[in-house]
């Protein structure tokens, strides 16, 4: 595929026109003049109109058929992206149009071609996260494509119906392919999709918006040792490329789909009026797609690579008011200076829980970010702004999916040590080799995994290649968590239905329920690894094989 300078410009160019909200001025994609100086509550950059994908540019919706896409990963001409930050992309002409990191439309038992075509100067490969597909199409890094070369992806889709998204996964590259704009979302839909969307009369790009997180500092991407150590956090927030975003609204309920597409930032959501009253909403769906009934929440943690569906009933606003999208002061728990410090460090001596001056930051006095601000910090990331009364009559259904239990009697349990030794972050004290796998499981069958993190340590959100999993329990939660559990297993509202992707707090542990029901043929190869991306670079990973 060949995407002239001049094509791709004028492709953004009409994106720009065609899909940003009603009242955006034109030259709205996001724009350059916060980039670098951070969001609503931390430097008083100018707003802009939240970016809304449409049907073609940057993260356009294009709905796949049987003819092949290629995804050419490449450096984004000057200019393409203004503002965003991004410097790479998945670029695509797909059927007359051209794409940037397009958002891929599928439904279960699809047949599906794509071919990455290398244009960086690294090796590279695509991790379809959350697809239940075999070893050679699921991207672990065990195959790369050479600069210059190409890799073909042949599969059918398999998964239940929700949003799930791709990025990068080479071994030791992953963090900065994916910080420099590599990456992408994709909606598996059905009738039950359908159905919903009819009933609470949702349109994407208008009622349905999907919201993907990233919080950048600068354009490059350059670890020091304290980012591969804890992570690389920013200093700004930005949702689908634009910094400082509202959207206009009116009044009815509205759908919004979370990905949290940052390198190892950790939100806690909560929705607020501009009078500071949070504002409930209902939680529909996580990871894995529908929950089996909806929930009402006040507020909910998203780690890195999970997502949220959610809905937000605007109904009883008035025209002029707005609401925003806040993640609320928290204590990051980075525990692991305890192990650090020549002396015992306790709990209240690294300041956790205690906010500062600096817009709420906890516990991170001891450990700077070069010029990120802290994560547990509060910080408003979207606003929305009524413009609009208008009647609406969309009722929530009482179910939204029917989903069985995974059935664990006699299920074999297998334990797993969350922790930091030898200046390594480590799995069952172990960290990655590739061709190693000390995982065996035996195919067609269930297991429990009890996931412990060491109290000394950090959050970690661990992600399982090719199997969604059920959370069983949580147990020694930290107050923060445990004061939004939902049930008297300890699970939060998010941790319904499936989940390929799991944040385990210091001290906590976790235990899951994995179905290894596999049709592929031969042995099957897989990782269980953090989901923060300079964790995973530096090891914290583990083989996985079916037999």
């Amino acid at each position: 595929m060949t995407v002239t300078r001049r094509r791709f410009l004028h492709a953004l160019g009409g994106l720009a026109l065609s899909s940003l909200p009603p009242g955006a001025d034109s030259d709205a994609l996001p724009v350059a003049a916060a980039r670098g100086r951070g969001d609503w509550c931390s430097s008083g950059g100018a707003a802009n109109p939240l970016f809304v994908p449409g049907d073609h540019g940057f993260l356009g919706r294009l709905a796949l058929d049987e003819q092949t896409l290629t995804l050419r990963a490449a450096p984004l001409p000057a200019g393409a992206l203004p503002g965003s930050g991004l410097t790479q992309g998945y670029l695509a002409r797909y059927q007359g149009r051209d794409y940037v990191n397009p958002t891929l439309l599928l439904h279960p038992g699809q047949r599906v071609r794509i071919e990455l075509d290398n244009g960086l100067d690294q090796a590279t490969i695509v991790h379809w996260h959350g697809l239940a597909v075999d070893t050679p199409n699921d991207g672990a890094g065990m195959s790369l494509a050479a600069p210059g070369a190409r890799y073909a992806y042949d599969f059918e889709v398999r998964n239940r119906v929700a949003l799930y998204w791709y990025h990068p996964h080479p071994h030791g590259l992953t963090a900065g392919q994916a910080y420099r704009g590599l990456f992408g979302a994709f909606e598996i839909s059905d009738e039950d999709e359908k159905k919903l969307r009819a009933a609470l009369d949702l349109v994407p790009g208008k009622s349905e918006i999907p919201l993907l997180l990233q919080d950048r500092r600068g354009d490059d991407y350059a670890a020091s040792a304290a980012d591969q150590m804890h992570g690389y956090l920013g200093d700004a927030v930005y949702v689908n490329g634009t910094a400082c975003p509202y959207l206009d609204v009116a009044t009815r309920l509205y759908r919004f789909r979370l990905l949290n597409a940052s390198n190892a930032r950790t939100y806690r959501l909560g929705w607020r009026t501009a009078a500071g009253t949070p504002l409930p909403f209902t939680l529909i769906g996580n990871d894995g797609g529908l929950l089996p009934a909806p929930q009402s929440c006040s507020e909910a943690f998203l780690a890195t690579a999970e997502r949220l569906d959610l809905l937000l009933d605007l109904s009883d606003l008035a025209v002029g008011e707005t609401v925003t999208l806040d993640t609320h002061a928290f204590d990051p728990m980075h525990m692991e200076m305890r192990s650090m410090a020549t002396d015992a460090m306790d709990h209240g001596a690294m300041e956790h829980g205690s906010a500062t001056a600096s817009g709420g930051a906890t516990g991170q006095a001891a450990m700077p970010h070069d010029d990120s601000f802290p994560e547990g910090a509060a910080r408003t990331l979207l606003q929305l702004r009524v413009r609009e009364k208008i009647r609406y009559a969309g009722t929530i259904p009482a179910r939204l999916s029917t989903l069985a239990p995974m059935v664990t009697t006699d299920a074999p349990d297998r334990p797993f040590r969350l922790g930091f030794a030898k200046d390594r972050w480590r799995i069952n004290d172990r960290v990655f080799v590739m061709g190693e796998t000390p995982i065996e499981v035996k195919r067609n069958t269930v297991e429990t995994w009890l996931l412990r993190n060491y109290f000394n340590s950090m959050p970690h959100a661990m992600h399982l290649h090719g199997f969604a999993f059920e959370v069983l329990a949580r147990e020694t939660s930290p107050e923060q968590i445990g004061a939004l559990k939902i049930d008297d297993r300890g699970r939060l509202a998010s941790d319904f239905g499936r989940k390929d992707t799991v944040l385990i707090w210091p001290g906590e542990s976790i235990r899951i329920a994995i179905d290894f029901h596999c049709p592929f043929p031969g042995d099957q190869t897989y990782v269980f690894h953090c989901h923060n991306l300079e964790h995973e670079d530096g090891g914290m990973m583990l083989g996985v094989k079916l037999t």
